[in-house]
């Protein structure tokens, strides 16, 4: 089954809402002010099926120029037009703005049908047709087929309909994408339930029981309930699809034209890139110019921005940049209209280079031909690779290719195979789990920062072999809240390491070759603080004391934390928490301690004799019990009072006793 969708376009009152009925036995025209006026001032909806068997959807656009952006909100999602002309009228100035907006939707089939034939004589349906011929040669409907048509007599109803058959046979359906996205054109509520959406597909597929997000908004989750195509349930409905879906969790009074639904949690924009072509009108662009953006059901006052020009003459193209007054969801290769700032003239189209450029607040040369490759649709390699490389250069952070691919509106796998082209502005990191790219420029930085970083600390700590644990460099990189930063940073360290950039000792990363500097001078000052140390015995090292010593000795104060802590790399000294002691004092009594516990193993040893036992000042048996307590060698029994208090050794503490003793 084909999904596809065909729209009609053509001048008020050409008969386009007739033609739709007499082909589909469908009235288009439901509202009550269309029924009044005669005219359609809402989009109208119904499907086709044709002989072949296949079903197309129909969109029924107005030809009224007062709702020229209802029609705009129509044609985004079609696939081939059937541009409706009247045999007694020609060609009007609405079919002149709606063919140049198909133009500028990139429509490029269309079937002409010439209604109205039972009105006119034979002589003037070939002059119409004449006229019709010479006014789309320089169109993208320029070898579309011209029918004669009646909707009285129905003069033409096969011919038209084996047309429409071939064209739609004819017609590509629209490119997957891992992105479902739908403008909502309308929404009603269905008694028993709730609210219904109707609109076209536009990308990806949705299936009944998934969840989706009403965009721009608070992003709430809604579930899909049913799903009608051509007025028939279905389980999942794709990208050229008319669909109807029956959504849980969404109200009529949180829906504003202009949004869409997607399954993915798309960002707003206010800003964007394009490229613009402008129509046949009467008057030139301005550098700085106040218009009407459309795209699908969004439209919003803007400012266009010219960027490679100062100036653009009608039927003359540029590269701009838009600045939306209200937020929108559009992605790359979005189509839109514009119209002048009172919305009565159709200015031009084009589509979206990049959805959330940065501000271009200088049109620098480089900036100007980026965006030039991009728009350049005959070099498609290098536009793509290009679109991948300015969308990488945004933001100083590593990507998913699936966050990438969302961005630019492209699937996954024709990023992959863009990306196996190994184009030298970005670098592309794999493993099973997980892939990452990261603008080259930027790998260089986090590069260049972590030598750096570890430059610094060596020369900070250069007592020390080791170095910095992969945490450590995370907060220091600024990548902790960057979802993928940790799965990045471990690659590039991998890499790093694998061209001799850094090393790893122990748990700790270094740079390659590293090996720590001890001069003279400063082992003089290391082995006279381990001497300070070993001076207190039984009792509990003081640093202020040692540090006063440290200052008569001429020795630095800021130097005794590091060679503190450089005596407990070489195993000399001993921290527990804010405390230390020397490890020769500390071993010497914790053996004592063990051994007469295990000699009274099964009552235990009591405080007195704990006391007796140690000596010592009182601070500094705590600080041996605190520390073997926290070591799980001993277990402290407390009582009621401090002299019902007992040292009983574990399992751990025997075992460590032990193997010291044999």
């Amino acid at each position: 089954m084909k999904h596809i969708i065909m729209g009609t376009a053509g001048h008020i009152d050409h008969g386009k809402t007739s033609l739709i009925k007499a082909l589909t036995n469908i009235d288009c025209d439901t509202h009550k002010e269309e029924k009044k006026r005669g005219i359609t001032i809402n989009l109208g909806f119904s499907y086709l099926n044709l002989p072949n068997g296949e079903s197309i959807g129909i969109i029924d656009v107005p030809g009224h120029k007062d709702f020229i952006n209802t029609m705009v909100g129509g044609a985004c999602g079609i696939d081939f037009v059937l541009l409706v002309i009247a045999a007694d009228s020609g060609i009007m100035p609405q079919t002149i703005e709606h063919i140049n907006i198909i133009n500028a939707l990139g429509i490029n089939k269309g079937i002409i049908a010439l209604t109205k034939i039972d009105l006119v004589d034979d002589e003037l349906i070939e002059m119409a047709k004449y006229e019709i011929h010479d006014f789309l040669e320089k169109t993208t409907l320029k070898n579309a087929p011209v029918i004669g048509f009646s909707s009285v007599t129905e003069q033409g109803k096969d011919e038209l309909i084996h047309a429409i058959e071939e064209i739609a046979s004819q017609t590509q359906e629209k490119q997957s994408s891992n992105l479902f996205r739908m403008y909502i054109d309308r929404i009603f509520n269905v008694k028993g339930f709730g609210s219904v959406v109707t609109g076209s597909v536009l990308g990806g597929s949705m299936q009944i029981g998934k969840d989706v997000f009403l965009l721009p908004g608070n992003k709430q989750k809604l579930r899909v309930r049913s799903i009608e195509r051509h007025g028939i349930s279905v389980e999942n409905v794709v990208a050229g699809d008319r669909a109807a879906i029956n959504l849980i969790g969404l109200k009529n009074e949180n829906f504003e034209r202009g949004m869409i639904i997607s399954d993915k949690q798309l960002e707003t924009t206010t800003l964007i890139d394009a490229y613009v072509s402008i129509f046949d009108i009467e008057k030139s662009i301005s550098l700085w110019s106040n218009v009407i953006f459309i795209s699908g059901t969004y439209e919003t006052q803007a400012r266009m921005h010219l960027l490679n020009t100062d100036v653009i003459q009608p039927k003359e193209n540029a590269i701009v940049q838009i600045h939306l007054n209200n937020q929108g969801i559009l992605i790359n290769q979005d189509k839109f209209i514009i119209r002048n700032s009172s919305g009565d003239i159709t200015l031009g189209g084009g589509y979206v280079i990049d959805a959330a450029p940065l501000h271009h607040k200088k049109r620098t040369p480089s900036l100007i031909e980026n965006l030039n490759n991009l728009s350049n649709n005959n070099n498609k390699e290098q536009n793509a690779l290009g679109i991948i490389y300015i969308e990488l250069k945004k933001e100083f952070k590593p990507f998913t290719p699936e966050e990438i691919a969302v961005k630019l509106n492209i699937t996954l796998e024709e990023l992959k195979a863009e990306i196996l082209k190994e184009a030298a502005n970005f670098v592309f990191y794999h493993t099973e789990e997980l892939d990452i790219l990261i603008d080259s420029s930027y790998d260089k930085v986090f590069r260049n920062k972590i030598t750096k970083i570890l430059s610094e600390h060596h020369s900070k700590f250069q007592l020390f072999p080791n170095g910095l644990e992969t945490n450590e460099l995370l907060g220091k990189l600024g990548l902790t809240k960057i979802k993928t930063g940790r799965i990045y940073l471990d690659l590039l360290l991998i890499d790093m390491k694998k061209n001799q950039q850094i090393d790893k000792y122990q748990q700790t990363w270094i740079l390659y070759n590293h090996k720590p500097i001890i001069e003279k001078q400063t082992l003089n000052e290391i082995n006279w603080l381990e001497n300070e140390i070993l001076k207190y015995d039984t009792e509990k090292p003081v640093f202020s004391e040692i540090e006063e010593k440290a200052i008569n000795n001429k020795i630095p104060k800021n130097k005794i934390k590091i060679y503190l802590t450089y005596l407990a790399s070489i195993e000399k000294i001993k921290f527990f928490q804010n405390d230390f002691i020397h490890l020769s004092i500390f071993n010497k009594y914790r053996l004592k301690l063990l051994q007469q516990i295990s000699d009274n193993e099964e009552i235990g040893l009591e405080i007195n004799e704990f006391k007796e036992l140690i000596g010592g000042t009182k601070r500094f048996r705590a600080l041996l019990a605190d520390i073997l307590e926290s070591e799980k060698m001993i277990i402290i029994q407390r009582g009621a009072g401090v002299e019902t208090t007992k040292f009983l050794i574990t399992s751990l503490g025997k075992k460590y006793l032990h193997e010291t003793i044999s």
